[in-house]
């Protein structure tokens, strides 16, 4: 079994690798893949995926049983669900991680109800978003599984990339030092 953890890593923060310590002490048996979005993806402020790639490296190099999978930077975006039946391949079992904030607009991913209906999803319930009971009855027309986790870190990389010396305490230092090496998060690196 694999836990396939997506996202745009803009940047890397403690709160991301404290949920993969927490998925891999939860499911010890399980291997965990990591995938940043690719430069295609055109989210706003989305620095490069070579840059993101290597801070995902540095915040996990202490964490065993991870690998960092480039895959969504090798072709064009085909969302999540394109996504994991390709890494069908390495495990026929996967469990796809996703926090409550990304719930609520859910039903506008790329073809979210064969993913939906394909692929247990673990969810990293943040307060103030939707509960099981509401994610639940949402989807109820279509086949889902959500395994509901409480995880709570109070910070958003947004906030990071607006002042990262602020709230360099929310980055490994491995990472706040690649950033300020590397210049990252100001306008020129931009994708």
């Amino acid at each position: 079994m694999k836990i396939v953890y997506g996202g745009s890593f803009n940047p890397p923060t403690l709160a991301h690798t404290k949920i993969i310590e927490r998925l891999i002490t939860l499911y010890p048996s399980a291997g965990m893949i990591i995938v940043p979005v690719g430069d295609d993806y055109r989210k706003k402020e989305l620095v490069s995926f070579h840059h993101r790639y290597m801070m995902i490296k540095l915040a996990t190099k202490h964490i065993e049983n991870i690998m960092i999978s480039t895959i969504e930077d090798e072709r064009p975006y085909q969302g999540t669900l394109a996504t994991l039946k390709e890494l069908e391949a390495i495990d026929q079992e996967l469990l796809f991680v996703i926090g409550s904030d990304n719930l609520v607009h859910f039903d506008q991913w790329i073809n979210y109800k064969e993913l939906l209906s394909s692929y247990p999803c673990i969810v990293m319930n943040r307060s103030g978003y939707m509960t099981k009971e509401e994610a639940d009855l949402m989807f109820q027309e279509i086949p889902h599984k959500f395994i509901f986790l409480d995880f709570d870190y109070p910070i958003a990389s947004s906030q990071i990339r607006n002042n990262v010396h602020l709230y360099r305490q929310h980055l490994s230092e491995d990472v706040y030092q690649y950033i300020k090496h590397h210049h990252v998060y100001e306008v020129k690196n931009h994708v």
